[in-house]
């Protein structure tokens, strides 16, 4: 007899007591195969596959997988709010200034927090967020040769 098989958004979902939707699957689906999206991005992934799911039904979903910790929100300073599934571990992101992409950056000591606060003030700390700021190499590619004809053009 052929018993299916759960697929892992299923059993993420079942685990955290919620039900298993189309719109709750597609968009577990959209952050897997693209993290570090905004939610327009995931709205337009969701509806490239699942026309009918509406904005308001993708905003209720990134909230209710955030809240249920199976996706992570992320908004670096002045960035829009991104999205991930990236959840199992303390990872930290740099961010490129000119374009906003996100990368993902491990921890670089140790498990959660993998940083020491200088002063807790009595806190038990469980968790430490980094941002690295940057340049992608995109974006230093093209600034290299503008940079290059400027500095020609001065001397």
């Amino acid at each position: 007899m052929f018993v299916p098989v759960m697929s892992d958004f299923e059993a993420q979902l079942r685990a955290a007591s919620l039900r298993v939707t189309r719109p709750r699957l597609a968009v577990l689906a959209a952050l897997r195969d693209h993290p570090h999206v905004g939610t327009d991005a995931v709205i337009e992934l969701v509806r490239a596959d699942h026309p009918t799911v509406s904005h308001q039904a993708v905003y209720d979903v990134l909230r209710v997988l955030t809240d249920a910790g199976l996706v992570r929100r992320i908004q670096p300073a002045g960035a829009t709010a991104r999205y991930e599934s990236r959840i199992a571990d303390n990872h930290h992101h740099v961010v490129c200034r000119s374009c906003g992409a996100i990368a993902d950056v491990d921890c670089a000591v140790g498990h959660a927090p993998c940083l020491t606060a200088s002063g807790d003030h009595g806190f038990t700390v469980d968790e430490a967020e980094v941002v690295y700021w940057g340049t992608c190499p995109d974006c230093a590619t093209e600034r290299t040769p503008q940079r290059s004809a400027s500095s020609e053009g001065s001397t």
